[in-house]
C-alpha cells in the first residue's frame, strides 16, 4: 500500500522567550501558522525496516533524521518514506517537524491522538503543533498546543537568503541580549484576535520575534528585506523561528509578487522567495 500526504511549512507571527528552563529548553509563547506551501511525503509498505529517501542529498537520511526517528519511535512495521523537499533546510519553516508528523500521522494511524501528541513531544517542540492543524498558541518548549481561529486572507512571500541560523546560537545570542532588550511583546491575545478577524494590517503591526534582533546584527541583509517588503507594501516583514527565512504579509498578491521580483532583481537571482498562504483552518 503507497500513500502520499502533504507535510506543510510554517511561519511564526509571534515568538516570544520567556526565560530558560531547568530542563535546558526554553520557556515560550509563540503564534504559528501552518502554510499552504510545503513538501510531498510518499510512504510505501515493507515487510521489515525504515528507508528514507530524499531528493534533497544535503539531508540526512540516517538516524539523525526526524523521519526514521519518528517511525521508529511509533514502533511501525517496514516503510519505505519518499520525502520530496520544497522547504528550504534551518531556515525557520519548521520542515523538519512537519515531516516527523506527518510520519506520526501517516504511520500511526490505528494510535489515539493523545498517543500520538505524547511521541511528538518526546522528538521536537514543534511537533505537536503540526499534529494538531491549524493555526495555534503554543506554550511550554513549545508541546502545549492551544488552537485559534484563522481567517487570514493575506498573500504570505517567504524569502530565504541561501544561509542557515543555528537554532543553538540564536538562543544563546538572546540570552546574552536579552538584559538590553526594553521594548515589551505585544499582548498575544492581540495577535490571536488580527487572526480571527483577518486583520492584516493590525497583525502587520503585532509582529513579534526575540529571535530576531541578534540575528540582524549578524545578518543585516534581514533587514534590507524586511525593508524592501514594507517598501512594496507589506502590511508587516519579520523573519520566522531561529531564520534565516524572513516573510511579509500582503494584503495584495499583486503587491507580494512585485516585491519577490524587486528582491531577486536587487539582492541577487541566488535569493529564494515563495508566495503562500495560511493553510485551511481545520476549526
Amino acid at each position: 500500500m503507497t500513500t502520499q500526504a502533504f507535510s506543510p511549512a510554517k511561519i511564526n507571527l509571534y515568538l516570544r522567550i520567556a526565560g530558560k528552563r531547568p530542563d535546558g529548553y526554553h520557556e515560550l509563547e509563540t503564534v504559528m501558522l501552518p502554510l499552504d506551501f510545503g513538501d510531498t511525503m510518499t510512504f510505501e509498505a515493507r515487510p521489515a525496516g525504515i528507508e528514507l529517501v530524499c531528493d534533497d542529498p544535503r539531508l540526512p537520511a540516517d538516524e539523525t533524521n526526524l523521519v526514521v526517528r519518528a517511525a521508529k519511535l511509533l514502533g511501525a512495521g517496514g516503510a519505505k518514506i519518499t520525502l520530496q523537499k520544497r522547504t528550504p533546510l534551518a531556515a525557520g519553516l519548521g520542515g523538519g517537524s512537519s515531516n516527523a508528523a506527518t510520519t506520526l500521522q501517516v504511520l500511526g494511524r490505528q494510535e489515539s491522538p493523545a498517543r500520538l501528541h505524547e511521541l511528538a513531544a518526546q522528538l521536537g517542540s514543534d511537533i505537536n503543533f503540526f499534529l494538531a492543524g491549524g493555526a495555534a498558541i503554543c506554550r511550554g518548549r513549545g508541546e502545549r498546543v492551544e488552537p485559534i481561529p484563522c481567517k487570514l486572507s493575506a498573500t504570505i512571500l517567504l524569502i530565504n537568503p541561501g544561509f542557515g541560523i543555528s537554532t543553538k546560537w540564536a538562543y544563546e545570542s538572546w540570552a546574552q541580549a536579552a538584559k538590553h532588550l526594553t521594548a515589551p511583546p505585544p499582548e498575544v491575545s492581540l495577535v490571536a484576535r488580527a487572526l480571527a478577524e483577518d486583520d492584516v494590517a493590525g497583525l502587520g503591526r503585532l509582529l513579534f520575534n526575540s529571535l530576531e534582533a541578534p540575528s540582524i546584527r549578524k545578518y543585516p541583509v534581514l533587514e534590507l528585506l524586511k525593508e524592501t517588503m514594507r517598501e512594496c507594501g507589506a502590511a508587516g516583514a519579520m523573519m520566522s523561528g531561529s531564520g534565516a527565512t524572513v516573510f511579509g504579509l500582503f494584503a495584495e498578491r499583486a503587491a507580494a509578487e512585485t516585491a519577490g521580483v524587486r528582491i531577486r532583481e536587487q539582492f541577487g537571482p541566488s535569493m529564494w522567495t515563495q508566495l503562500t498562504r495560511a493553510a485551511p483552518t481545520r476549526m
